[in-house]
């Protein structure tokens, strides 16, 4: 499937209402910001809230007008996932909504129950360097370094820089290069770097090479705090 952009929230598919109507809404959200996450969409309340309409329409449609999302719902659902709730979720006002441990858990266990979104009816997949485990996602030992770089290549990250609006790259944007989440460690997302700068290498591939001193100059306060 080509690149997930933000307008194609509007074309996700609606999950059976007899798979979803007994699952808290905490965990419904997870899953929605968990796609988010994979797709390098910003997870700010407002592409969550369209997310959670589209995929779950009976639980997150305001009451009388099922065509609008309710976005106080979401809300109430994003405030239950903080740690001292249900222990989902930390956000930022200004950066969005990130899943901790638990809250990456429960949104693969629902991705296996019902698997991922369907956009104009086609299922999304997790890339296949997807790899869950109770510590974090780890990189298949099967993918080559020409696989790491085209991935480069195709990030959001990647695409900013090529056409001159690298100023624009934010924190989101990195994590879903490097395949981590907000609340990975910075020793980890530091080793995720570095296997891009160990690929890029391998193929002497000067271009990525130098993209990704320009990444890790740029984020290299994020990277270390």
């Amino acid at each position: 499937m080509a690149e997930i952009i933000k307008e194609d929230l509007m074309k996700i598919t609606s999950k059976n209402v007899t798979e979803y109507s007994s699952i808290p809404l905490t965990s419904l959200t997870a899953y929605s910001i968990f796609w988010l996450a994979q797709w390098e969409i910003p997870t700010t309340l407002e592409n969550i809230s369209i997310i959670n309409h589209q995929l779950f329409p009976e639980r997150f449609s305001m009451v009388g007008w099922p065509q609008y999302p309710d976005m106080n719902r979401t809300n109430r659902s994003v405030l239950q996932m903080r740690p001292k709730y249900r222990n989902f979720a930390s956000s930022a006002s200004d950066k969005g909504v990130f899943l901790n441990e638990n809250g990456i858990k429960e949104a693969y266990a629902l991705t296996k129950k019902f698997g991922g979104p369907k956009i104009n009816n086609q299922e999304t997949t997790l890339p296949p360097e997807f790899r869950h485990t109770s510590k974090d996602h780890k990189r298949s030992r099967s993918i080559h370094p020409e696989d790491m770089v085209e991935r480069i290549r195709n990030s959001t990250l990647y695409k900013l820089f090529k056409e001159n609006n690298f100023l624009e790259a934010e924190a989101i944007h990195l994590i879903g290069l490097l395949g981590v989440y907000d609340h990975t460690p910075s020793k980890e997302k530091k080793r995720k770097l570095k296997e891009l700068f160990d690929h890029a290498r391998e193929l002497e591939d000067k271009e990525i090479i130098d993209f990704l001193e320009l990444i890790e100059n740029k984020f290299t306060r994020y990277l270390n705090k």
